[in-house]
């Protein structure tokens, strides 16, 4: 029987069979060269026993190299560091015995060896020479898998530490498009759920008791990090959440945790650059003696300084980051409510808010970066000042001290390098400060109250499905209690209505059962699972199926039982590919109808409160009465006058959900929870398994969102010829004349201490006049190099923060004038991810690349130009090596942008779900989905990662080939100096030698800037794409002179009924040119609209839409953004609105602050506000669109009131979700399928038996 194969074991190849080969013929040849040693010494001869025991040693050694070499290849070792160490040493030893053996053989002749060791000699070391060669390659695995291997563990040692099998994604990218799919996946130890699981181990150490004050987030962070956000604001408290806003929590996931990022590559740089200034400041003790103290001295009275002016930039930055919150705020509100900010004509004042809190954002910024440019200012002060202030020293302290060409070449070069040491410490103190206010930022988000998970008891053996006892709940623990005393018991499998008047607490209650609010006393405990319906729908960007399901798999029959009951089966056949259909963001695709029936099991609705088990009446947070509706209506009391004022009438069938709904399903076991409405549904055990190819080829076809646009090749110059017309061609050139000047002063500066240095060695002494004259012409040229790099740096801040703030102005105008189509099928995250990362590079990451980019390339040019002035063959040479340097830009350029590029897209599904996971929070935790949708925020992360990953990949491979050229300009500079050494004096050398040493460092900067600078324009790129969006029709046309009080005729009540998905909706779109007519006109008052901009026809149109919109402000804000009307007009609104009493009871009244969304207003209370903007817009024609679905019957009663006497003069048209509120309208307009099949007055529509209006009413069990 054949012995089985071990799957780990390496196949066997030419290669692995060679070295083994190889390496047994070593040992071969050393047991014979011992054998010959130990036959000499018993032959008397003259042997050192040291012979005997190297010869024993290379015998013990290569018989372990051979079964080591077994032993990998049975173990699955591809590579071995070990090995590759041993045989790269060993050769290098070899070369010597081997050369002396050459030697010996054939230029001295000596002949005194016998034949076999000479064959030994010349064919042993070879083999050690061939076995280093075959080393640098790496064994193949029987199994491999591109995305179930790590590449870096599959390459051979040598190929690892120098980059070199990178070049396999060089090569790919010059060929075609790199995908994520190219790349391979990094290790398990790396994936964002192996860190996630790691960061939370290590954070909740810190949150044990006694732990909990001082949380060190670093050392956590230095083991792991990222989806902790995500889950941390799954898992927040209700109290926390209200200084959490999404636009605050979009800055940590974007600006926060990229600024960790960028300081992990800045980060050596606080450790290796006190170093390097150290050993420095040791060499030029060697040189100049005491007289390097002077130096040190310079350095202790510039460090405080820098100190101070960074501690004032960490204050600036921190504003910043404070604005940048608020402003994203604004971004993320603007986004969701687009579709308000259109129908309302707002877009111009929502914008001027943008661009005010823009213009206090870049006002920090502008204030930051003059910190930096004052702190640049210090540490460019610093070489020339150390220099100067040490040459001073020792120049006057002794007139016998002679200023050499050694002693001042040395010194020039060791303030060289010192000035590169001190050039990377802006910048790592910059990304410092930077880092220490994110860190911070995140410590403090991290360290928020979170949800008791333990508020709400759940046992399955209960005989209640709900117990509350004796409990008051607020929204946090310093806030008074909204709900208070509540007691109440439910039992299992019953149904429960929960009334009251606005703002009694009925919503409250809910929260408070799904463990939302803050228990201040009392007990809550449940019997199973719960399914939470909210009053505002939460709609995923995924199929329908996916919506449905959400993270569950539900046998096929449940499924297709659920779907009859929720009524969407008639939906999935007007849908393109049915329940594979991607339903947008918010579910811009779907009707009001057919979001809230997407995702519930069971619907009714307080119509049928008299055929629910018992009632719950709530008021003023309190409990009022609980009973049957027969015990409560015998009672009298507050119930009885609910229903008085409101006559319950039978839903229809057609029916959408009202309320939001609690299911507390039953249990058997705490494994077999089921929903107790659908246990009748039973099942079976097959899932929901649907042919997968079928199912990808409809979303494929069907697809709402397309793939984000990426660009191909190179960033086009017109990217770059913008970007500076931007800035202002002025400030740009001052900028280029300022870093130009820095330069072309240096080069002076070290041209006139070769001068010197070379007059005191032929003169062999100086006089203290020439000495001070000297060292006052080199402060002179210092003095002006620090001017020039203030000024430069001055204009380019001037001009990039003006470049960043009329990009986003460009790109704030473009977005607000795309028409809705576009917010339909771009997801938020996407049109966020170019506010956030993207902004971010240009208002805090492109100065410093300029910057830098400006420095490298003009000193680049000084050095090769005092290079080849002094030894022109060096320009010959200057070809090749500048052929390779472009070569190699060329090919890291290519990869890079294109990686890049691809990390840059894959953010933007990062964004999309953190935004539906902020929107959805309630149902998530609900629905227990918060495992789940951290998985896939997980996966999301990791896609983007292995992008990352491979850009700082990127980045090292050429880092390898810039260090590698460097060397060989320093070699090639300098063996050029030495042939020329009879015809240069000595100081010319040692200013060559100087540059050839600095230049390296200054061209691998400048490759390395170049490359940073075309990947941060990328995101110039990406935000001039948004810059440049197809805009809709013009906003304002004013040359149609249209009548001030158009529209004028009118006064209809028009009802639009029909089925969900109908097209009642899209009639208003049409209306208010949301939707653009294909063909036809639509004409008001005779005038076509679509001849008129589209903000003077929306301002004349009012329309209250379903879903009440509220933005972060004040009331007035929200209800007058264009401050047109006065305060006492605002009232009036208020007044009949019904909300007067409530706004005055507030202690702001109408500066009382709306929170984001208007979290801190009912839902009815936030639909009142909407008709308090209508009340005062007061326009000719309203349009209700299906206003009070989603209300309660109070508020539904009140907004009914309302349109009925203040807009008695008012053309109304009302998209009616209960056919009563439309009977006694002027006319019925009845939609199927889009189509209007009939129109009538409803009177003259009932009577006719065979009407679909006559159908509709009876089914509704009004005739």
């Amino acid at each position: 029987m054949p012995r089985p194969i071990n799957p780990n074991s390496l196949p066997w190849t030419w290669l692995n069979i060679t070295k083994i080969v190889l390496s047994l013929c070593l040992f071969v040849m050393s047991c014979i060269w011992c054998g010959i040693i130990i036959h000499d010494i018993y032959s008397d001869q003259d042997v050192p026993y040291s012979s005997l025991l190297s010869s024993s040693s290379k015998v013990a050694i290569f018989f372990m190299v051979t079964l080591i070499m077994l032993q990998h290849r049975s173990c699955g070792v591809t590579t071995s560091v070990a090995l590759s160490t041993f045989w790269l040493l060993f050769s290098l030893c070899s070369i010597i015995l081997y050369r002396s053996a050459f030697l010996k053989y054939f230029i001295t002749k000596l002949d005194d060896a016998s034949g076999v060791i000479f064959v030994l000699d010349m064919v042993f070391y070879p083999v050690i020479f061939i076995q280093l060669i075959l080393s640098v390659f790496a064994d193949k695995k029987r199994f491999s898998s591109l995305h179930e291997t790590n590449i870096m563990d599959e390459v051979s040692f040598l190929s690892n530490i120098t980059f070199l099998w990178f070049m396999k994604y060089i090569y790919l990218a010059r060929k075609r498009l790199l995908i994520v799919e190219d790349f391979f996946f990094s290790t398990t130890y790396l994936t964002a759920k192996t860190l996630y699981a790691t960061f939370e181990k290590h954070f909740k150490y810190y949150l044990l008791p006694g732990k909990h004050e001082n949380i060190n987030l670093l050392w956590a962070l230095l083991k792991a990090f990222w989806p902790w956000i995500v889950g941390a604001n799954l898992s927040m408290a209700n109290s926390a959440r209200k200084d959490y806003d999404s636009g605050a929590l979009m800055s940590l996931l974007t600006v926060d945790v990229k600024r960790i990022q960028w300081f992990t590559e800045q980060f050596s740089a606080l450790f290796t650059v006190p170093f390097k200034i150290t050993l420095i400041i040791y060499i030029m003790w060697q040189y100049i003696g005491v007289s390097t103290l002077a130096g040190v001295a310079v350095i202790c009275i510039l460090f405080p300084f820098s100190y101070y002016v960074s501690r004032v930039g960490w204050k600036f930055n921190d504003k910043q980051m404070n604005v940048k919150d608020y402003r994203l705020k604004l971004m993320n509100e603007i986004l969701n409510g687009i579709k308000i900010l259109k129908l309302y004509a707002w877009e111009i004042p929502f914008a001027g808010r943008v661009s005010d809190t823009r213009n206090e954002e870049i006002k920090w910024i502008r204030y930051s970066f003059f910190s930096y440019i004052f702190t640049n200012f210090i540490f460019f002060c610093a070489p020339f000042m150390i220099s100067i202030a040490a040459f001073a020293t020792f120049l006057l302290k002794d007139r016998d001290n002679v200023l050499s060409p050694t002693r001042a070449f040395v010194t020039l070069t060791l303030m060289e390098q010192l000035r590169y040491a001190l050039f990377e410490l802006p910048d790592a103190v910059a990304d410092l400060i930077q880092f220490s206010i994110s860190l911070k930022r995140l410590r403090k988000y991290f360290d928020c109250e979170n949800k008791d998970e333990k508020v709400i008891g759940n046992d399955p053996d209960r005989e209640e499905a709900v117990t509350v006892k004796g409990a008051s709940f607020s929204w946090g623990s310093d806030s008074d209690c909204v709900l208070k005393d509540i007691d109440l018991h439910v039992p299992a499998g019953k149904l429960i209505a929960v009334i009251g008047p606005v703002g009694a607490g009925k919503s409250s209650l809910l929260s408070a059962l799904l463990g939302e609010l803050y228990k201040r006393s009392g007990s809550v405990d449940l019997k199973g699972s719960i399914a939470y319906v909210p009053q505002v729908t939460w709609v995923l960007n995924r199929s329908l199926r996916n919506n449905i399901l959400l993270v569950k798999h539900m046998a096929e029959e449940k499924y297709n039982k659920i779907l009859d009951l929720c009524c969407l089966r008639a939906d999935l056949e007007i849908l393109p590919a049915g329940d594979e259909t991607e339903i947008g963001e918010k579910g811009v695709n779907l009707s009001g109808g057919q979001k809230l029936r997407t995702r519930i099991l069971v619907t009714h609705d307080t119509s049928v409160l008299s055929d629910v088990d018992f009632i719950v009446s709530m008021k003023d947070g309190k409990i009022d009465e609980i009973g049957s509706y027969d015990e409560l209506l015998d009672k009298k009391g507050s119930f009885a006058s609910f229903m008085e004022e409101h006559s319950i009438q039978k839903a229809d069938e057609e029916n959408e959900l009202e309320n939001e709904i609690l299911s507390i399903s039953r249990l058997n076991s705490r494994d077999s929870a089921k929903s107790a409405e659908l246990s009748e549904l039973g099942g079976t055990d097959r899932l929901l398994l649907n042919a997968e190819k079928l199912a990808d080829e409809l979303k494929e076809k069907h697809r709402l969102t397309d793939d984000e646009k990426m660009e191909v090749g190179g960033v086009h110059r017109f990217i770059y010829v913008n970007y500076v017309k931007q800035m202002g061609l002025p400030l740009f050139l001052g900028s280029v004349l300022g870093f130009f000047s820095l330069v072309s002063f240096e080069a002076g500066g070290n041209i006139w201490l070769s001068d010197w240095s070379s007059d005191a060695t032929k003169n062999g002494t100086h006089s203290k006049s020439q000495t001070v004259w000297r060292l006052s012409m080199y402060g002179t040229f210092g003095i002006a190099q620090v001017l020039s790099s203030v000024l430069g740096g001055f204009l380019l801040i001037l001009g990039a923060t003006r470049a960043s703030e009329r990009y986003h102005r460009f790109m704030l105008d473009s977005v607000l004038k795309s028409p809705m189509s576009f917010f339909d099928t771009t997801p938020v995250g996407r049109i966020i991810n170019r506010f956030t990362t993207d902004m971010e590079i240009l208002d805090n990451q492109l100065f410093y690349q300029i910057e830098g980019w400006f420095n490298c390339s003009f000193f680049v040019l000084a050095s090769f130009v005092v290079i080849g002035i002094n030894i022109p063959i060096f320009l010959a040479c200057l070809i090749p090596l500048g052929v390779l340097y472009y070569l190699i830009l060329k090919l890291h350029l290519n990869t890079f942008r294109q990686i890049r590029r691809l990390e840059s897209t894959g953010r933007s599904p990062i964004y999309s779900l953190f935004m539906e996971a902020i929107q959805g929070v309630s149902s998530i935790s609900a629905y227990g989905a918060k495992k789940d949708f951290i998985e896939t925020f997980e996966e999301k992360l990791d896609r983007c990662f292995v992008c990352t990953f491979n850009t700082a990949l990127c980045n090292r491979w050429l880092a390898f080939c810039l260090n590698t050229l460097g060397s060989t300009i320093i070699f090639v500079t300098t063996i050029l100096a030495i042939q020329n050494r009879d015809t240069m004096s000595p100081s010319v050398v040692g200013l060559i030698i100087t540059y050839s040493l600095t230049v390296t460092d200054a061209l691998k900067w400048f490759v390395r800037t170049n490359s940073e600078l075309e990947n941060k324009s990328i995101s110039i790129e990406r935000i001039d794409e948004y810059c440049h969006l197809e805009p809709e029709a013009p906003w304002d046309l004013s040359n149609q002179n249209l009548n001030k009080d158009w529209p004028q005729n009118g006064s209809e009540k028009v009802g639009i009924i029909g089925r969900t998905g109908a097209g009642k909706s899209s009639i208003t779109l049409a209306l208010f040119r949301i939707v653009e007519p294909v063909s036809g006109t639509i004409f008001i008052d005779d005038i076509d609209i679509t001849k008129i901009g589209l903000h003077n026809l929306r301002s004349k149109l009012t329309i209250i839409p379903q879903d009440p919109v509220l933005f972060t402000g004040n009331l007035r804000i929200n209800l007058d953004p264009n401050n047109e009307h006065s305060d006492d007009e605002i009232w009036e609104s208020l007044e009949k609105s019904y909300l007067k009493n409530f706004v005055s009871n507030l202690n702001e009244g109408l500066e009382y602050n709306i929170e984001e969304g208007g979290a801190n207003l009912s839902a009815g209370q936030r639909q009142l506000v909407c008709l308090a903007r209508a009340l005062l817009k007061n326009s000719k024609i309203l349009v209700l669109d299906e206003a009070t679905a989603s209300v309660d019957m109070e508020t539904d009663s009140l907004i009914q009131n309302t349109i009925r006497t203040a807009f008695t003069d008012r053309t109304v048209i009302t998209i009616a979700h209960r056919i009563n509120t439309v009977l006694d309208y002027d006319k019925i307009v009845v939609l199927e399928n889009g189509n209007i099949i009939e129109v009538g007055n409803p009177t003259n529509l009932l009577e006719d038996q065979n009407s679909r209006f006559y159908l509709m009413n009876k089914e509704a069990g009004l005739i």
